[in-house]
C-alpha cells in the first residue's frame, strides 16, 4: 500500500501486562501417573482429519487430560497453538490476542506487535483482524493446530460470530479444536452436514472398565468383580467420579462395602466423593485446600503469603504426588490449579465453614498479586474482597500500560466493575474513567467525569504518577481540545507547568499537548520546541510518539523543513509499523503526515492512497478529537486538488471549514490555513496551475530555489552541471506556470513541494 516504511525497526522490548499468558498458552503437562487412553488419542488422531474437533462433555470427564496425552504422543500433530482460557477473556480483544499470540509462537506470522495489532482492529475484527490471523495460519506449510481449552467460558455473541468466521475461512492444512462442558453457540448444523465436524463427546470420554481397573490399581486399590460393575454402574464411568473414588478407597479395608452405600446422581457422587477426600485430609491440608480455592491459580509463594504459613511448598509437592485433583500448569511445577470440581467443592466448603475468612482471603491474595504485578487477578480479588478503593488504586496505577499495550477493553471493563461495586465517586475511578472516556470519544461523559474530579479535594500524586488531579484534568483537556483552541492552549500550559519531570510519562504527553495546541495556534518556533519532547521520550506512549512525531513533521513542513519532516513523518510510521497500530482511528495523524510528505516528493498517487486510508480510519469513531480531523482535511484537501481531482479536494476542505466554524476564538491560524488551501483550489479552478508532475531532481532543485543559493552553487551542491541546473529549472518553471523564480517557489509552496 501507499503508506508502507521499512520494516527494520527492532521489535520493543515491553514488560507484558498480562503475566498468567506463560500458563495459559502451554497445555498441562502429561503425567506418567496418568492412566493411558490409547483409544482416546486414535479417536482423537482420527478426528484431526476434519478442519474442526469438538470435545464437548461436563466437567471431571478428562476432556483436557486427554488431549494432553494426544498432544504427546507420537500420532499428535507436529505444530500446536495452545489457549486456556478464563473468566477474563470473554471479550474478543482478549480472546484474539491470546490466540493470536499463540499462533504467532507456534510459527506463523501474524504482526510485529500482536496487542497492537488486535486492539488497533478491535473497532472490526472480521476485517481487520481476522484475515490476518488467517493468512498467518495459510502462510504455514506444515500445517497448524489451534486448541482452545474451555470454550464455554465465552459467551459473547460478537467472539462466537468471530470465531464462526475463522472456521469458516480456515485453511486446507489448519486444524480447530475446541474443549468445551457445553456446546457454544457456533453454526455447528452447518460443519456436520458438510462433514467438517469430529465430536468427542462423554460417552467416548467416559473410562471403560479396564481403564477404571487401572486407575483403581494405580493406587493399591482392588475391587471385587461385583463392586466393580456397580461402581460403574453408579459413576457411568464419569472420570472425576471414578478418581475421587480412587482416593476416597485408597487404604481402606472395607472398600466393597463403600461402594454399595453410596448413591445418586453424578454430580451427587462428585461433591459425595470430594468431601470424603478433603474429610481424609489432616487439619493442616484442609484447611489449605479451603485457602486456595478462593483463586483459580497459585503458587507456593502465593499460597505462603494467603495463607500465613510457611509449609505450602511442601503441602503442594506432597498433594501433586499423592493426589490427581492438584492440576500443574507449567513444566517446572510454579503454578497449579485445583481440578475445577475439586475447587468447587473445596469453596462450597470454605463457604459453609468460614464465610467470615472469605473476604480477609481474597485481600491477602489481592496484596501479594498487585505487588507481584499480576494486576489482572489482583484487581479481581480486591474486588471479592470488597476492597473497592484498592482495586480503584490499581487500575488507575496500571489503565495507561494496558491501553498501551492494546488492552483498553480490559481497562473499560475494570471501569464498570468498579463502578458496580460503589466506587463510582472515588477519584482513581474518576480519573481512570475521565481518560477512557476521552480515548473513546464519549464526549458527554467525559465532560461530567472531569467536573466531578475537578470538585474532588485529593491534591495528591494519583496512583499512575500524574503529579495531581488538576494535572489529569489540564492533560486530559490540553490533549484532546474538545473545549476549543484557547481552553486546549491554557490546559496544556498548566499540564506542562505540572509535569516537569523529563523520566516520567506524563512530560511527553504534557509536552505534547502543549506543542499542538502552540501548531493550532500558529506558534510554530514554540511547536517545533516541544514535541520532540514527547517524539523521542522512552517513557511516553505509542499513541503520544504517534501524536508528537505527525504533529512535528506538519510543523516542520509549514516552516520549510521539507527534509526534517519527511524524516518525522517516517518515524510516525516507524512507530505504527512496529506496535502493528495500522487500524487504529486514533493514530491517523500518521497517515496525514506520511501522506503529505508523500506528496512533497511528488508521489501523488500513494500520497492519496495513504491519506485515503486515514480519513476511513478518523470516520469510523466520529466522536474523537476534532483536531486530527480538521488537519488531515486540510492536508487532504491540498494533496487532492494538486492531484486534479477538485471535486474530491472542494469537498474536503468544505468540511473542514465547516470544524473550524464551530469555534469563534483562537483560530487565526487554523483559518489561514484553510485560505491557503481554498486559494490552491480556485487557481486550479482557473487553470492557473498545471497538474504535470515535477521529477524527482526538479523537486531537488525547486527547494534549492528557496534558498538564497545561486544556480552555480545549486550545481555544485548536487554534482551536476550549470547547463543541466538550468535545463531542469526551465522545466519546473514550464510545469508550473511559473515565470520566475520567485513565482516558482511560491506555487511550490502552495501545491506542498516546499
Amino acid at each position: 500500500m501507499g503508506y508502507e516504511v521499512r520494516r527494520d525497526a527492532a521489535k520493543p522490548i515491553r514488560r507484558p501486562v498480562d503475566f498468567m499468558l506463560e500458563a495459559k498458552l502451554r497445555p498441562p503437562p502429561a503425567r506418567p501417573e496418568w492412566v493411558t487412553r490409547s483409544r482416546l488419542v486414535d479417536e482423537l488422531e482420527t478426528a484431526s482429519q476434519r478442519p474442526v474437533t469438538l470435545i464437548a462433555a461436563p466437567a471431571g470427564y478428562g476432556k483436557t487430560t486427554a488431549v494432553t496425552q494426544w498432544l504427546a504422543s507420537a500420532s499428535g500433530p507436529a505444530t500446536t497453538a495452545w489457549v486456556s482460557l478464563d473468566t477474563a477473556d470473554n471479550d474478543p480483544v482478549r480472546l484474539w490476542t491470546h490466540i493470536a499470540t499463540a499462533l504467532d509462537r507456534a510459527g506463523c506470522v501474524i504482526a510485529r506487535d500482536i496487542a497492537g495489532f488486535v486492539a488497533a482492529g478491535s473497532h472490526d475484527m472480521l476485517t481487520a483482524v481476522l484475515p490476518k490471523i488467517i493468512a498467518g495460519m495459510a502462510e504455514l506449510a506444515s500445517g497448524v493446530t489451534l486448541l482452545i481449552d474451555d470454550f464455554h467460558i465465552v459467551r459473547a455473541t460478537a467472539c462466537h460470530a468471530q470465531m464462526d468466521f475463522l472456521i469458516k475461512h480456515l485453511p486446507e492444512q489448519a486444524h480447530v479444536v475446541l474443549i468445551t462442558r457445553a456446546d457454544p453457540t457456533l453454526r455447528l448444523g452447518r460443519l456436520r452436514a458438510a462433514g467438517q465436524l469430529s465430536e468427542i463427546r462423554a460417552d467416548e470420554l467416559a473410562f471403560d472398565v479396564a481403564e477404571a481397573v487401572s486407575l483403581l490399581a494405580s493406587d493399591g486399590v482392588t475391587l471385587s468383580t461385583e463392586s466393580m460393575w456397580e461402581l460403574m454402574r453408579r459413576t457411568e464411568g464419569w472420570p472425576a467420579g471414578l478418581y475421587l473414588a480412587a482416593l476416597s478407597l485408597a487404604g481402606r479395608t472395607d472398600a466393597n462395602d463403600f461402594i454399595h452405600h453410596f448413591t445418586g446422581t453424578n454430580r451427587f457422587i462428585g461433591d459425595y466423593l470430594t468431601e470424603e477426600v478433603l474429610s481424609r485430609q489432616s487439619e493442616e491440608v484442609r484447611n489449605f485446600i479451603l485457602d486456595m480455592s478462593i483463586v483459580q491459580r497459585f503458587s507456593a509463594p502465593l499460597c505462603e503469603y494467603v495463607t500465613g504459613e510457611r509449609k505450602s511448598a511442601r503441602i503442594l509437592r506432597d498433594l501433586q504426588y499423592t493426589n490427581l485433583f492438584l492440576i500443574p500448569l507449567d513444566a517446572q511445577d510454579h503454578w497449579f490449579r485445583f481440578h475445577h470440581l475439586f475447587g468447587a467443592v473445596a469453596r462450597n466448603a470454605l463457604e459453609i465453614e468460614q464465610p467470615d475468612r472469605i473476604a480477609m482471603l481474597h485481600g491477602r491474595a489481592a496484596k501479594w498479586l498487585s505487588e507481584n504485578g499480576y494486576v489482572d487477578v489482583a484487581i479481581e480479588h480486591a474486588l471479592a474482597a470488597g476492597n473497592s478503593d484498592d482495586a480503584a488504586a490499581l487500575v488507575q496505577a496500571s489503565w495507561m500500560q494496558y491501553v498501551d499495550s492494546g488492552l483498553g477493553s480490559t481497562v473499560h471493563g475494570w471501569v464498570r466493575a468498579l463502578r458496580a461495586s460503589g466506587a463510582t465517586e472515588n477519584v482513581n475511578t474518576l480519573a481512570t474513567a475521565s481518560w477512557m472516556a476521552a480515548l473513546s470519544g464519549e464526549i458527554d461523559e467525559m465532560q461530567q467525569l472531569l467536573k466531578q474530579l475537578s470538585s474532588t479535594s485529593n491534591h495528591g500524586m494519583l496512583p499512575d504518577e500524574a503529579q495531581s488531579v488538576e494535572s489529569t484534568v489540564a492533560l486530559i483537556r490540553g490533549l484532546f481540545g474538545f473545549d476549543g483552541p484557547v481552553e486546549m492552549l491554557a490546559a496544556a500550559r498548566r499540564a506542562a507547568e505540572l509535569e516537569t519531570d523529563g523520566n516520567t510519562r506524563w512530560y511527553g504527553v504534557a509536552n505534547t499537548a502543549l506543542g499542538h495546541a502552540s501548531y493550532v495556534a500558529g506558534d510554530l518556533s514554540t511547536a517545533v520546541d516541544l514535541l520532540p519532547r514527547g517524539a523521542h521520550s522512552e517513557a511516553a506512549p505509542a499513541l503520544i510518539r504517534v501524536l508528537a512525531f505527525s504533529m512535528l513533521a506538519l510543523t516542520q513542513a509549514e516552516l520549510g523543513q521539507h527534509d526534517r519532516s519527511r524524516k518525522s513523518a517516517e518515524q510516525a510510521m516507524e512507530v505504527v509499523e512496529t506496535r502493528s497500530m495500522h487500524a487504529l482511528p486514533q493514530i491517523t495523524l500518521a497517515f496525514t503526515a506520511f501522506g503529505q510528505s508523500q506528496a512533497a516528493s511528488g508521489k501523488l498517487e500513494d500520497a492519496m492512497t495513504t491519506l485515503d486510508h486515514g480519513l476511513a480510519l478518523r470516520r469510523k469513531l466520529p466522536g474523537l478529537s476534532p483536531w486530527p480531523t480538521m488537519h488531515h482535511l486540510l492536508v487532504m484537501g491540498r494533496v487532492a486538488v494538486i492531484a486534479g481531482d477538485l471535486p474530491l479536494g472542494r469537498q474536503l476542505l468544505d468540511e473542514a471549514a465547516a470544524m473550524i466554524r464551530r469555534y469563534p476564538q483562537g483560530m487565526a491560524a487554523m483559518i489561514a490555513r484553510l485560505h491557503a488551501a481554498r486559494k490552491g483550489l480556485r487557481e486550479s479552478q482557473n487553470g492557473e496551475i498545471r497538474t504535470e508532475h515535477l521529477t524527482a531532481r526538479e523537486i531537488d532543485i525547486l527547494r534549492k530555489l528557496a534558498t538564497p543559493q545561486s544556480l552555480s552553487q545549486i550545481a555544485s551542491e548536487l554534482y551536476v552541471s550549470p547547463n543541466t541546473v538550468k535545463t531542469h529549472t526551465l522545466s519546473l518553471y514550464r510545469k508550473l506556470g511559473a515565470r520566475s523564480r520567485s513565482e516558482a517557489v511560491t506555487i511550490g509552496r502552495q501545491r506542498l513541494l516546499i
